[in-house]
């Protein structure tokens, strides 16, 4: 039982290099299936031929170079007792490159509801890797910016489960998946313009990755 408690606080600590590899594991996923898949089409031109170029890069180059410098130190994190004083600008900066990324994948996944060359099931697939990955990421940087904003007794965001006591990181990711259920993003709501903004933001991507859904399922009915 002692064992299993000890487990629990060090898997709580750690919780973000936790994050980071989910959210990894996901948009690998999302490359390599996408990449595996348009290799089936010759005839990639137009808009499409640029974020295909990009993903082709991203799985036949980059990765060989991003996963030792993502996984190796992660691995590194996971098992030191204390966190070194890089660790935070280190998990700063792969949060900035998930956001870039995410930015880059919902540009492409607009890009292919115009594409008539792929396959319908394509765009669909790439939804169900992304969404997860998007709002996790949303609960990050939901998380994040609101940490660095109460250091300086200025939170960002109120959560409609907040009390007392400040939230807790996971309360953070749930009011980011709730969206998903929910017409309005209201689990979580903005203290000033920016944060209101950023939610905002937040919501008009969420109506158009199941815009992009419902299109695509139309096509596929009308097809048959």
């Amino acid at each position: 039982m002692e064992a299993l408690s000890f487990l629990c606080r060090y898997l709580r600590i750690r919780w973000e290099i936790l994050f980071f590899v989910l959210v990894f594991a996901l948009l690998g996923f999302q490359v390599f299936s996408f990449y595996s898949d348009i290799q089936s089409f010759s005839d990639i031109h137009g808009a499409i031929a640029f974020f295909v170029g990009f993903e082709s890069f991203v799985a036949t180059r980059l990765t060989y170079v991003s996963l030792p410098l993502v996984l190796v130190p992660l691995a590194y994190l996971f098992c030191r007792s204390k966190r070194p004083a890089w660790a935070r600008p280190y998990l700063d900066l792969l949060g900035i490159y998930v956001i870039f990324r995410l930015v880059i994948q919902l540009i492409g996944l607009n890009i292919l509801v115009f594409d008539s060359v792929t396959s319908r099931f394509l765009l669909i697939s790439q939804v169900l890797f992304f969404l997860p990955y998007s709002l996790l990421i949303w609960g990050w940087v939901y998380w994040r910016l609101d940490t660095f904003a109460r250091a300086s007794d200025r939170p960002l965001f109120h959560l409609d489960c907040e009390g007392v006591a400040p939230p807790r990181p996971v309360d953070y990711f749930v009011a980011s998946f709730s969206s998903v259920f929910s017409a309005t993003i209201n689990a979580i709501k903005g203290r000033s313009a920016r944060a209101r903004m950023l939610i905002l933001f937040h919501g008009f991507m969420i109506y158009d990755v199941m815009g992009l859904t419902l299109s695509r399922a139309v096509a596929l009915v009308q097809a048959k």
